[in-house]
């Protein structure tokens, strides 16, 4: 360990980032947190550090490292180099190029496979179009190094004050002894997650109880693992699956999801219990040696890293039906799939299952993704509960059921947590905070067209942004006795109700607010959701819209939706129900 300026850090160095690394994850604040440290020491005339680097020497080249911990760092530092590179003289560029960028025809960082051409193409003044979550990072890291710099009056002086930053260097003999490094530092402002913590402590028993026969293995595993995950974070935002977009979903979210499948330990695991999880069952193994055949440890390790890069794949698997799939789209996007149910549709897609018809009396006509979006709409929209030790049961043990044994179950678990008459109840007084209503409304859309929308119809139906609209404005400018009803109270208690709402686009919802009814018409017309043109045209003929119409149109919204999200209440034979609940306690216990 020591430190060391970044000149002589690349003196005569050829680095590489090992596939099992994460891809380029710097965000523009941290590019801007560098650049303020590099003129901080140019200002103070010192020295700065900026965080530890941890390599591995290759077997077979003396010149080639692999970056096992500071590529975010390593890799900035070449594209601000050679950002100001660029701006020098000939004669100061061909002496820095070829020192800190490329000699002969090798340069002087390899990054991953998938985004090696993408990032020589950077350093050599080409942006091409960014293709994952990493080849994005770089790109907007790219353009912020190039405004930063275009802003350096002496270029020359900048660039020798980035020669002089300081880096605490770890070297180490081999990648499972620098991996271990690996698991106590972290990258500047970037904490390891758990999952990377995971792999650390694998490799660490792999290392220390295996002989490192597991190293390679472990490596390859969690490499396919996080370039699946970069994958699935970049459909999610591409697509606007609100959970995966969002900044705080990782890695670490799916760790969890994962986990109840693996293990009936606890059914809504945080990803720091996952680790410790991890830790226990590898000391339990360790500890239950007596002749020092730890094969307990190496079965253990195989099974968690297979499953867990299994989940990965069919996670990404069933999201990317979202990209052509309507249907699939919907539930993600437009739904919003609750990340409960995340775990019971992944191990749905790894058996084959989704698209597979059921086999229940009366429910020839549906498959198995339909009774994940019914139970989504019944359960967890509109009753709005979450029943993580039911589903978390589940799917620890769905390996082991047969199709006709979890269809049952998943009809029994709608019916025990929405039962028929709770539903209808729901769907005839106040839904106005049902977070289902766009998807609930868009199916009506469909179901008045005879025809289900398609991928592109329904990214264009997202676009438009359809809000929840009050037929008989929240804030009325009318007399509610006018209208049928009593008095104010009276239209409080029915203004919320199914039969006062629909679906409009946002910029169409904002132009009628909270206009009468009657003044709507257009507004209503100019939609492209058939319902509320549908609507329009109803008011327009009635030359209004009053109690009776909003009691009526509630009674057509609630039966249909009865019907499209139904209750089977066949399996609910109390010989059934004691069967199922005895099963699932054999399971938790």
């Amino acid at each position: 360990m020591a430190s060391i300026k970044i000149k002589d850090f690349f003196n005569g160095r050829f680095l590489e980032i090992p596939k099992y690394q994460r891809g380029y994850a710097w965000e523009v604040q941290n590019i801007r947190d560098l650049f303020d440290d590099i003129i901080e020491s140019i200002e103070s005339n010192s020295n700065h550090y900026i965080g530890t680097i941890v390599l591995s020497k290759s077997a077979d080249d003396d010149e080639k490292f692999y970056v096992v911990d500071g590529q975010q760092r390593t890799t900035t530092a070449t594209l601000i180099i050679s950002s100001l590179i660029k701006k020098l003289s000939e004669k100061d560029a061909s002496y820095y190029e070829r020192f800190y960028l490329k000699e002969d025809d090798r340069y002087r960082i390899t990054p991953l496979n998938r985004d090696q051409q993408f990032f020589i193409d950077l350093i050599e003044g080409k942006v091409g179009e960014p293709q994952n979550k990493s080849q994005r990072f770089l790109k907007d890291a790219i353009e912020e190094i190039k405004f930063k710099v275009d802003q350096i009056d002496d270029k020359l002086k900048f660039l020798k004050s980035v020669e002089k930053l300081e880096v605490m260097e770890f070297v180490e003999n081999s990648e499972g002894d620098a991996i271990r490094i690996f698991q106590t530092v972290n990258d500047r402002g970037k904490p390891l997650s758990n999952m990377e913590k995971a792999k650390s402590l694998l490799i660490y028993f792999s290392n220390r109880y295996l002989n490192k026969k597991l190293d390679n293995s472990i490596n390859d595993h969690f490499s396919d693992i996080f370039e699946i995950y970069d994958d699935i974070k970049h459909l999610g935002e591409e697509l606007g699956i609100n959970l995966i977009k969002n900044r705080d979903f990782s890695e670490d979210n799916l760790m969890r999801y994962h986990f109840v499948t693996y293990s009936n330990e606890n059914y809504d695991p945080t990803a720091n219990y996952v680790l410790q999880y991890l830790k226990n069952q590898l000391t339990k193994h360790r500890n239950g040696i007596t002749d020092g055949n730890y094969e307990e440890i190496e079965t253990f390790i195989n099974s968690y890293i297979s499953s867990l890069k299994e989940f990965f794949q069919n996670c990404k698997n069933v999201i990317e039906r979202a990209k052509s799939d309507a249907k699939y789209f919907k539930l993600f996007v437009v739904l919003n799939l609750s990340a409960t149910l995340y775990p019971l549709i992944i191990k749905l897609e790894k058996l084959d299952l989704l698209d597979k018809g059921l086999a229940g009396k009366g429910r020839e006509k549906f498959n198995f993704f339909d009774l994940v979006e019914l139970i989504e709409v019944r359960v967890y929209k509109t009753r709005g509960t979450d029943p993580k030790a039911d589903i978390s049961r589940l799917v620890f043990d769905i390996d082991h059921k047969n199709a006709n044994d979890i269809e049952n179950w998943l009809v029994w678990f709608n019916n025990r947590w929405m039962p028929k008459e709770e539903f209808q109840s729901n769907l005839s007084r106040g839904i106005y905070g049902n977070r289902a209503l766009n998807h609930i409304f868009i199916t009506y859309c469909e179901h008045i067209n005879c025809k289900e929308f398609g991928i592109s119809e329904m990214k264009d139906i997202v676009s438009k942004t359809p809000n929840i609209e009050h037929i008989l404005s929240q804030t009325p400018t009318f007399e509610p006795n006018s209208l049928g009803f009593v008095n104010k109270e009276d239209f409080i208690d029915y203004e919320h109700n199914i039969g006062n709402l629909t679906v409009l686009e946002k910029g169409l919802n904002s132009s009628v607010q909270n206009k009468n009814a009657i003044d709507k018409i257009d507004g209503y017309g100019r939609s492209l959701f058939s319902m509320t043109k549908k609507l329009g045209s109803s008011i327009d003929t009635n030359k209004g819209f009053n109690k009776i119409d909003l009691k009526a149109r509630t009674k057509i919204l609630a039966e249909y939706c009865s019907e499209r999200w139904w209750s089977d209440r066949s399996i609910e034979s109390p010989e059934t129900i004691v069967k199922l609940d005895e099963e699932i306690e054999a399971i938790s216990d």
